[in-house]
C-alpha cells in the first residue's frame, strides 16, 4: 500500500555500497540495480568541506549511468547534509530501467510510473563542476567504496560498466588506501582491492593514479 508519498534516490557513487550508506547515512534497503538514461557520471563534484573531488552527473542525452534505486521515506536533513554539495533533481521515471531482469524491480518501476503524484525519483547533481586537483583529490578509498557496491549487485560487468561510463579520471587521483581520506569509506578486503586494480588496469586508467607518499 502506498503511503502519502514515496521517494526514491538514484545512487551512482558511494551510495552504491550498502555498507557505506547503512553505517554512515542510516539508509537500509535492498539493492535495486538500474540504469539512468540521459545522465553522465563524472569526476567533477568538488567537495568544499571534505576537500576532495567526488562523483557528480551532467545531463547528456546520449549517455547513461548504472546505479541503484534506493527507496527512502523522505529527503531528510541528514541526507541533505551528506549531499550538501549537490542539488536534488526530480527525474522522469521513464528514464530508469532495470540493470537486469527482475520481476520485483519491474513491478516497483511500474508502480512509480503509475503514481507520479505520490512517487518521486531524485538524483543528486553536483553544484560545483571542477576537475580534481592536488588540493581536491579523487580518493581511491572513495572509488573502492563505489566499486565494492558494484560487486554487491552480483551482475556480470556491473563494475566494468561503472568504470567505462565515468569520465574525467586524468587529474588529482591519489591512492590513499594506507591512510583513508574518504570519511565514509566502505570495508574493502585486500582481495577486492586487487580485483579493483585489475579492472582499472584493464581499462588503462591506472596511469592516472598517484601513489601516496
Amino acid at each position: 500500500m502506498l503511503t502519502s508519498q514515496q521517494h526514491y534516490l538514484v545512487g551512482y557513487g558511494s551510495l552504491l555500497s550498502h555498507d557505506s550508506r547503512s553505517r554512515y547515512s542510516n539508509i537500509f534497503c535492498d539493492n535495486m540495480p538500474i540504469r539512468a538514461q540521459g545522465w553522465q557520471r563524472e569526476w567533477l563534484a568538488r567537495g568544499m568541506e571534505d576537500l576532495q573531488t567526488c562523483l557528480g552527473v551532467s545531463r547528456v542525452e546520449s549517455a547513461h549511468l548504472n546505479g541503484v534505486l534506493l527507496p527512502i521515506e523522505q529527503i531528510t536533513p541528514e541526507l541533505r547534509s551528506r549531499e550538501q554539495d549537490y542539488e536534488f533533481i526530480e527525474i522522469d521515471p521513464a528514464t530508469i530501467v532495470p540493470a537486469k531482469k527482475s520481476a520485483a524491480l519491474e513491478n516497483e518501476l511500474s508502480k512509480i510510473r503509475a503514481n507520479p503524484d505520490k512517487c518521486k525519483i531524485w538524483i543528486c547533481a553536483n553544484i560545483h563542476k571542477k576537475q580534481a586537483s592536488t588540493d581536491y583529490p579523487i580518493y581511491q578509498t572513495y572509488l573502492d567504496t563505489c566499486l565494492v557496491g558494484c560487486f554487491d549487485m552480483g551482475i556480470d560487468n556491473f563494475a566494468t560498466d561503472f568504470i567505462r561510463h565515468t569520465y574525467f579520471w586524468q587529474n588529482g587521483w591519489v591512492n590513499d588506501r594506507c591512510r583513508s581520506g574518504y570519511p565514509r569509506a566502505a570495508k574493502v578486503t585486500k582481495q577486492q582491492q586487487l580485483k579493483i586494480d585489475q579492472l582499472l588496469k584493464q581499462m588503462q586508467l591506472l596511469k592516472y593514479r598517484r601513489e601516496e607518499v
